[in-house]
Formats: structure tokens, sequence, C-alpha cells
């Protein structure tokens, strides 16, 4: 079993970054938690690739999903939170398509410009 200070301590950060990323980002903590799902559901279908670029393209489409899902929402008006959900998890598993063609593009010119 955990510490009381150490599982105190665990949920100070969980909510200091939930606050954080509500007040930079200007999205709703359900939003970014089921954008996260629906990327990494989405990841099941992509091709294999490293740990990093993986981490990456999860990261990117988690905040792109977020972001669609709470416009989409604002966009019809509603306050919803069951609404929200399933915007956030839809847009969170089509934008880890998007961000997968998006990031293959982008490396595709640094490496025709001479990168590594």
């Amino acid at each position: 079993m955990a510490e009381p200070t150490t599982t105190l301590s665990a949920a100070a950060v969980a909510a200091a970054i939930s606050g954080v990323t509500s007040a930079l980002l200007g999205v709703d903590y359900y939003s970014l938690i089921w954008g996260m799902v629906g990327a990494l559901l989405a990841l099941y279908q992509a091709a294999p690739m490293g740990k990093v670029r993986s981490v990456v393209l999860v990261s990117i489409s988690t905040l792109a999903g977020a972001a669609c899902g709470t416009g989409a929402v604002d966009v019809m008006g509603s306050a919803s939170r069951p609404l929200l959900i399933v915007a956030s998890l839809v847009a969170g598993f089509g934008a880890q398509r998007i961000v997968a063609a998006l990031l293959q593009t982008t490396l595709n010119r640094i490496e025709k410009l001479g990168g590594q």
C-alpha cells in the first residue's frame, strides 16, 4: 500500500497538471482523456513504429483530438459532457491518422533536403 504522503503528492501533481492544461490549452479534462483514448485506439491500427515516434504521435493526436472535440461541442452550442467525450474520442482517433501522415511528410522532406 502506498504511503499517504506519496498518494497525496501524486494527487497534487495530477491536479496541478490538469489545471495547467485547462488554463493553457482551453480544453476540458475529459476531452484530453478521451482524445488520448481515441489516439491510443488508432495506434493499434497504425503501422509498427518506434517508441519515441509513437509517443510523439499520441501526444500530438491527444491535443488535436481534445481541441477538435471541444471546438465541435462549442460550435453545436451544447454543454453536454457525453457529447464532449464522444467528439473528443472520434477526433482523437481521426487526428492520429492525420498527424501520422503529416509527420511522415515532414520526415520525408527533411531527408530530401539532406537531413539525417
